[in-house]
Protein backbone atom coordinates (compact mmCIF):
# COMPACT_ATOMS: atom_id res chain seq x y z
CA UNK A 1 0.00 0.00 0.00
CA UNK A 2 1.57 3.67 -0.87
CA UNK A 3 1.14 6.28 1.77
CA UNK A 4 0.93 9.40 -0.20
CA UNK A 5 1.43 12.30 1.62
CA UNK A 6 0.92 16.29 0.77
CA UNK A 7 3.67 18.90 1.75
CA UNK A 8 3.56 22.52 -0.06
CA UNK A 9 0.84 21.19 -2.34
CA UNK A 10 3.76 18.38 -3.42
CA UNK A 11 2.60 15.09 -3.24
CA UNK A 12 4.94 12.25 -2.76
CA UNK A 13 5.03 8.90 -1.52
CA UNK A 14 7.02 7.24 1.13
CA UNK A 15 6.68 3.25 -0.14
CA UNK A 16 10.23 1.88 -1.11
CA UNK A 17 10.74 1.76 -4.41
CA UNK A 18 7.68 4.56 -5.66
CA UNK A 19 9.12 7.64 -7.95
CA UNK A 20 7.68 10.36 -5.66
CA UNK A 21 8.37 14.20 -4.75
CA UNK A 22 9.09 15.99 -1.49
CA UNK A 23 8.85 19.37 -0.90
CA UNK A 24 12.31 21.21 -0.39
CA UNK A 25 11.01 22.31 3.72
CA UNK A 26 10.34 18.73 4.41
CA UNK A 27 13.28 17.07 2.79
CA UNK A 28 15.58 19.84 4.30
CA UNK A 29 14.02 19.62 7.74
CA UNK A 30 14.50 15.32 7.93
CA UNK A 31 18.17 16.32 6.62
CA UNK A 32 18.67 18.71 9.43
CA UNK A 33 17.43 16.13 11.70
CA UNK A 34 20.32 13.73 9.85
CA UNK A 35 22.87 14.20 12.69
CA UNK A 36 20.19 13.82 15.94
CA UNK A 37 17.30 15.37 17.74
CA UNK A 38 17.24 19.25 17.46
CA UNK A 39 14.82 21.71 18.48
CA UNK A 40 12.34 23.86 16.39
CA UNK A 41 14.75 27.31 16.07
CA UNK A 42 17.72 25.62 15.37
CA UNK A 43 16.30 23.14 12.62
CA UNK A 44 14.66 26.51 11.13
CA UNK A 45 18.27 28.05 11.20
CA UNK A 46 19.77 24.67 9.57
CA UNK A 47 16.91 24.76 6.43
CA UNK A 48 17.70 28.42 6.09
CA UNK A 49 21.33 28.14 6.13
CA UNK A 50 21.58 24.71 3.99
CA UNK A 51 19.05 26.39 1.66
CA UNK A 52 21.59 29.01 1.22
CA UNK A 53 18.83 31.40 2.26
CA UNK A 54 16.19 30.77 -0.63
CA UNK A 55 14.26 28.83 2.56
CA UNK A 56 13.76 30.87 5.41
CA UNK A 57 10.38 28.99 6.81
CA UNK A 58 8.66 31.76 9.13
CA UNK A 59 7.43 30.04 12.68
CA UNK A 60 3.65 28.89 11.67
CA UNK A 61 5.35 27.23 8.69
CA UNK A 62 7.91 25.50 9.91
CA UNK A 63 5.79 24.06 13.19
CA UNK A 64 3.18 23.13 10.71
CA UNK A 65 5.55 21.13 8.73
CA UNK A 66 7.04 19.62 12.06
CA UNK A 67 3.27 18.53 12.63
CA UNK A 68 2.62 17.24 9.04
CA UNK A 69 6.02 15.32 9.52
CA UNK A 70 5.05 13.97 12.92
CA UNK A 71 1.19 12.71 12.04
CA UNK A 72 3.26 11.03 8.65
CA UNK A 73 5.42 9.26 11.55
CA UNK A 74 8.89 10.44 9.45
CA UNK A 75 9.33 11.92 12.74
CA UNK A 76 8.86 12.48 16.55
CA UNK A 77 8.70 14.46 19.37
CA UNK A 78 11.76 13.60 21.72
CA UNK A 79 12.32 14.94 25.40
CA UNK A 80 15.30 17.96 24.99
CA UNK A 81 18.97 17.82 27.01
CA UNK A 82 17.83 18.05 30.73
CA UNK A 83 19.68 21.51 30.74
CA UNK A 84 17.44 22.51 27.62
CA UNK A 85 14.82 25.22 27.87
CA UNK A 86 11.40 23.64 28.75
CA UNK A 87 9.74 25.50 26.48
CA UNK A 88 12.27 24.56 23.38
CA UNK A 89 10.49 21.17 21.15
CA UNK A 90 12.82 18.63 20.22
CA UNK A 91 12.68 16.27 17.34
CA UNK A 92 14.04 13.56 15.74
CA UNK A 93 13.88 11.18 12.92
CA UNK A 94 12.34 8.13 12.43
CA UNK A 95 13.27 5.02 10.80
CA UNK A 96 10.29 5.99 8.07
CA UNK A 97 11.60 9.34 7.95
CA UNK A 98 15.15 8.20 7.22
CA UNK A 99 13.79 6.30 4.61
CA UNK A 100 11.81 8.89 2.89
CA UNK A 101 15.08 10.98 3.04
CA UNK A 102 16.99 8.44 1.56
CA UNK A 103 14.21 7.84 -1.03
CA UNK A 104 14.48 11.33 -1.95
CA UNK A 105 17.97 11.71 -2.20
CA UNK A 106 18.14 9.08 -4.61
CA UNK A 107 15.77 10.75 -6.35
CA UNK A 108 16.87 13.88 -6.94
CA UNK A 109 20.57 11.88 -7.84
CA UNK A 110 18.84 10.60 -10.55
CA UNK A 111 17.91 13.79 -11.94
CA UNK A 112 21.56 15.27 -11.25
CA UNK A 113 22.50 12.61 -13.36
CA UNK A 114 20.31 12.70 -16.29
CA UNK A 115 21.15 16.77 -16.36
CA UNK A 116 24.92 15.54 -16.97
CA UNK A 117 24.21 12.93 -19.30
CA UNK A 118 22.40 15.98 -21.66
CA UNK A 119 25.09 18.37 -20.61
CA UNK A 120 23.15 20.65 -18.58
CA UNK A 121 25.38 20.16 -15.47
CA UNK A 122 29.11 19.96 -15.34
CA UNK A 123 30.76 16.84 -15.17
CA UNK A 124 32.80 15.72 -11.98
CA UNK A 125 36.21 16.06 -12.32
Amino acid sequence: MTAWLIYSSVYYSVEHGTNGMMSDLAFHILLALGDGPSHGYAIGKDVETRSGGTLDPTTGALYQALRRLTDDGLIEPVEGQSDADPRRKYFALTREGRRAAAKEAERLEALVRTARQRKLYPQRA
